[in-house]
């Protein structure tokens, strides 16, 4: 949305298709991507799985634009945008919703290199939907509100360009303007693994807790889009491939592994890196 807003579900998939290296001045990068998850039940606030009724499911396609323009050496400009369609089953009720989902732009500043094969940068974006949630129109696509996000990563590899590993760890806080919240902690750690000069494996570890100063919020498990207290632990695999000196495509699976008050699901993506 993650993540399980879109920002939390799918979050990681720019991540996961290109570490959190400078893109360089007057350089771009545009990564297309698509991401399928499903969930046919959720962990309540006991971290109880409980199953939808009669057999119900969910489902969200994801398609989003994540790109950036390197300004100079150390400055880029970062943004993303998404196409959300959603649908629930249950008890023989089809539920079903599609619109924008929310973007999100801003600055990403190096602020500091190791031997130039380690990089330390932070991030800050603001997060504004494009969309209006409709009573008539379900599961609901997010929050509805802006919000903003600070993020720091350190990426890097041992500087053998292709017989060694790499890795990218995030670290940031996301938060919601409006009353309720809410506020979300999340992180990641990323492990890639080139098995040639063209090909190779990515394993990631992903996770996510958010608060809301209304405690007495209760999940709802016909709308879990609208929950703002949760958490989870997500597992990945992908497997990456240079097609051209410019382009890469990723493709990756997920499943949750841990939560509560958030849906139980997994999925995949597939994610397309071109640099410009």
């Amino acid at each position: 949305m993650k993540k399980l807003l879109s920002l939390i579900v799918i979050a990681f998939v720019a991540n996961t298709a290109y570490a959190g290296f400078p893109i360089g001045r007057g350089k771009y990068l545009l990564v297309p991507s698509y991401n399928l998850y499903t969930t046919k039940g959720y962990w309540d606030a006991a971290g109880t799985y409980i199953p939808f009724s009669n057999g119900g499911r969910f489902a969200s396609h994801y398609f989003g634009i994540y790109g950036g323009i390197g300004i100079g050496e150390r400055l880029d400009f970062v943004g993303n945008i998404s196409y959300i369609m959603q649908r629930k089953l249950e008890t023989n009720l089809a539920q079903s919703n599609s619109s924008f989902g929310d973007a999100s732009f801003g600055l990403s500043y190096l602020l500091n290199t190791f031997d130039y094969s380690k990089f330390l940068t932070v991030t800050g974006s603001l997060i504004v939907p494009l969309y209006t949630n409709d009573a008539a129109k379900q599961p609901f696509t997010g929050f509805q509100q802006v919000g903003g996000e600070v993020k720091f990563t350190y990426s890097g590899s041992n500087g053998e360009r292709y017989s060694n590993t790499y890795f990218d760890i995030n670290l940031g806080v996301r938060q919601y303007f409006s009353p309720e919240g809410p506020t979300q902690i999340f992180g990641d750690a990323l492990l890639g693994i080139p098995l040639d000069e063209d090909n190779k494996l990515t394993f990631q570890l992903a996770s996510t807790k958010s608060t809301s100063t209304q405690t007495g919020l209760v999940l709802n498990p016909n709308n879990l889009f609208l929950n703002r207290q949760f958490n989870y632990f997500r597992l990945t695999a992908g497997y990456g491939r240079k097609i051209s000196q410019k382009y890469q495509i990723f493709l990756s699976v997920f499943t949750d592994v841990n939560g509560r008050n958030t849906g139980k699901g997994g999925g995949g993506s597939i994610s397309l890196v071109g640099e410009l």
